[in-house]
Order: structure tokens, then C-alpha cells, then sequence
């Protein structure tokens, strides 16, 4: 078992803890929102033969922003996909080593998604969307914001294996079960 976190720590990992729980409050919204007005929508259009224009596109872009935004508590919560079966096998030094390169990996990849949503956003800020209005930078901001996210939670899981202060997996060092 890992030593308790400095309180500094244990202050960061809080304020983690209570960003996660708005980005999952954040989430719900956004589900809810577009659940009610994809079916509304539905509704309006077999059962009154009308409907809500805009109903497809700002759908569309609350899917983009669920996509990302879960990326990001998927990450903090260390729920993703792997096949760990090799690095569990691994002894406490090599497997640190590994957990660091990967999360470097990770940052890497944010870095391209950053940089790469960026020039996107900067690009799309004067289009906007033809039913809705709405500027298609808007889009784009959302893998801008995952990547900056799922980046400062890889740093924090490479500071804790730097530093033994996890066993290299999540940041808290606590099995995270989900909501």
C-alpha cells in the first residue's frame, strides 16, 4: 500500500474530485438535453407533421461534447480500455517506468489533440452552423477541452508513479468502481 498523499496532495486530488463530479453533472445535463430534444423532435414530426430545425445540429454538437467529456472522466477514474495483463506481471520498479512512458505517450497524443482542435477552433470561429447559427468553433472546442483534461489527469498519474505515491494507476491511487 502506497504512503498517504502530502496534504497538498490530498487537497489536489479534491479539487479533482469535485471537477469530476461537475463534469458528471455536466454530462447528465447535456444527455438530458439532447434525449429531449431528439425525441420531442420525433414526436413533433410523426405525430404533428412538424418539427425543430436546429434539433440535428446541436444534437450532433452534444454528442461531440458528450464524446470528449466522458473521455475525461473515463480517464480520471482510470475506467478505459487496456490489457494490462504484462504490466501487472511486471515488478513495482519496471512497472512505474512503464505506467511513466505511457502516460508521456498520453500527453503526447493530448498535445497533438490540443494543438490540432486549436487551429480548428481559431479557423471556424467566423462559420457557423447553417440552421442553428451557431459558431462551428463551438465543435471543436470540445476535443480541445478533453485533451487539455485527460492531459492534467495523465500528469498527475505520471507525478504519482514518478513518486511512488500510487501503484501507477490512478492519480488517487484508490479503486474506482464508477458512479
Amino acid at each position: 500500500m502506497p504512503p498517504p498523499p502530502p496534504p497538498l496532495a490530498r487537497g489536489l486530488l479534491r479539487a479533482a474530485d469535485l471537477l469530476l463530479a461537475a463534469l458528471e453533472a455536466f454530462l447528465v445535463l447535456i444527455l438530458t438535453a439532447m434525449i429531449v430534444l431528439v425525441s420531442g423532435n420525433v414526436v413533433l414530426r410523426y405525430v404533428f407533421n412538424s418539427g425543430i430545425t436546429v434539433t440535428d445540429e446541436v444534437s450532433r454538437m452534444m454528442f461531440v461534447w458528450i464524446a470528449f467529456a466522458g473521455a475525461i472522466a473515463v480517464s480520471r477514474r482510470h475506467q478505459q480500455l487496456g490489457v494490462d495483463a504484462l504490466v501487472t506481471a511486471l515488478p513495482a520498479l519496471p512497472r512505474r517506468v512503464v505506467h511513466v512512458l505511457a502516460n508521456l505517450a498520453i500527453l503526447f497524443c493530448c498535445w497533438v489533440l490540443v494543438s490540432g482542435a486549436w487551429g480548428q477552433m481559431q479557423l471556424n470561429w467566423i462559420n457557423t452552423a447553417p440552421v442553428s447559427g451557431l459558431p462551428i468553433a463551438l465543435t471543436y472546442t470540445a476535443p480541445w477541452l478533453g485533451g487539455i483534461g485527460i492531459g492534467c489527469v495523465a500528469i498527475a498519474n505520471t507525478v504519482g508513479a514518478i513518486f511512488g505515491l500510487t501503484d501507477a494507476g490512478m492519480a488517487s491511487a484508490q479503486k474506482d468502481d464508477g458512479a
